[in-house]
């Protein structure tokens, strides 16, 4: 199931679209929208091999929506990823490959997190979120941490970009995903790398 707060704006520059979005809230604005580049904010995960080598792989295809009220100290967050996206650095992947078995891309084809709870410092930045990850249809409460988080104009568009770094810990075999353990280890750690421009109004 794929929410429609994941749904592409038509009326965004196409080369900000990039596979996803980020709509953002700032403080006395009604809604800000900013898209995710997604060619900047690919997810990245790592696992370890044989109890000895870090390995590592990505998903090409992200898109979601975070709500921000500064102010407020509050906001959500849905991001949904592509898990037919899923690369692993070893050429083109197929339906038979051993992570897209993993993942069971046929039955269970996006892999979402939801958060209705956001965390700032003492700047009004945010650090983290609380939520919901949903894996292989399975949901569990999962928090995802925040680091750098920045906005500032850019250079290159003329718009705001707001950046900063996601990373999390996930267990597999808590989402049914119980196949190779401890050959590939249970315990996966994920960044989310963000650069999200804001929306140009209809009007501009």
């Amino acid at each position: 199931m794929q929410s429609d707060v994941c749904k592409p704006a038509l009326n965004m520059r196409s080369h900000l679209i990039a596979w996803g979005l980020v709509c953002i809230a700032l403080p006395g604005l009604a809604a800000d929208t900013y898209l995710l580049d997604g060619i900047h904010s690919v997810p990245v995960f790592e696992f370890t091999h044989l109890g000895l080598s870090t390995q590592s792989g990505r998903f090409d295809r992200v898109q979601g929506r975070i709500v921000l009220d500064r102010a407020g100290k509050s906001g959500s967050v849905a991001l949904t990823i592509d898990a037919s996206s899923l690369n692993m650095g070893h050429g083109t992947a197929t339906p038979e490959s051993p992570g897209f078995e993993l993942l069971k891309v046929r039955e269970f084809s996006s892999i979402q997190f939801e958060s209705n709870q956001l965390f700032f410092d003492d700047q009004l930045r945010v650090v983290a979120a609380a939520g919901h990850l949903t894996l292989l249809g399975v949901t569990r409460p999962l928090t995802v941490w925040v680091s750098r988080f920045s906005c500032a104009m850019s250079t290159s568009f003329k718009v705001e970009l707001c950046t900063g770094n996601i990373t999390a810990t996930v267990k597999r075999s808590e989402f049914g995903m119980l196949a190779y353990i401890p050959a590939i280890s249970d315990e996966v750690k994920v960044l989310v790398p963000v650069e999200a421009y804001k929306q140009l109004a209809e009007a501009e």
